[in-house]
């Protein structure tokens, strides 16, 4: 049994490690009974940025939990580094996906998703954070430079980021 278990947590861990570059998500329909909701964990120019907030809306409607608008691109240096810094950090990506949904918006040359980006407050910098009541209203707005120290994301800054919205 226990065997079973940890090599269940050993592959939800791995499913939650890849799921911003790959497309999947750490919470399955099993976590989620009823749930229909596709989150959007890639950086896409193509992607209906509108469309995946609204979905996401109602996803944190039904779940209760607040949203993180993910701005960046996969151009982005810093963005890969943040992937980076969520697999070596899986407590820390944890606690996001327990109390977040994270939508990744594209920002680049292709696609600067001006219209629905309008909606909020300046971006600031590539990546970019910004904190969704359920409701879609803007809480709070982050550049995530602020969440670096020396050059890296700082897992402390990160956690403390998240508790702080996270209500």
């Amino acid at each position: 049994m226990f065997v079973i278990a940890a090599v269940a947590q050993s592959f939800a861990q791995d499913t939650q490690i890849d799921r911003r570059t790959t497309g999947e998500d750490a919470r399955s329909s099993t976590d989620n009974p009823g749930s229909t909701y596709v989150p959007v964990h890639k950086f896409d120019p193509k992607s209906d940025a509108t469309a995946d907030i609204q979905a996401a809306v109602a996803e944190a409607q039904r779940t209760g939990r607040r949203i993180i608008l993910d701005v960046g691109g996969d151009w982005c240096s810093y963005c890969r580094q943040m992937d980076q810094f969520f697999r070596e950090n899986p407590e820390v990506l944890e606690l996001r996906d327990k109390n977040f949904i994270t939508v990744a918006i594209y920002y680049g040359t292709e696609n600067k998703n001006q219209q629905i980006l309008s909606h909020y407050s300046r971006v600031l910098g590539i990546p970019h954070f910004f904190v969704l009541e359920k409701d879609g209203s803007l809480l709070y707005s982050e550049h995530v430079r602020d969440l670096r120290t020396g050059g890296k994301y700082d897992p402390l800054k990160m956690r403390e980021f998240l508790l702080k919205w996270s209500r």
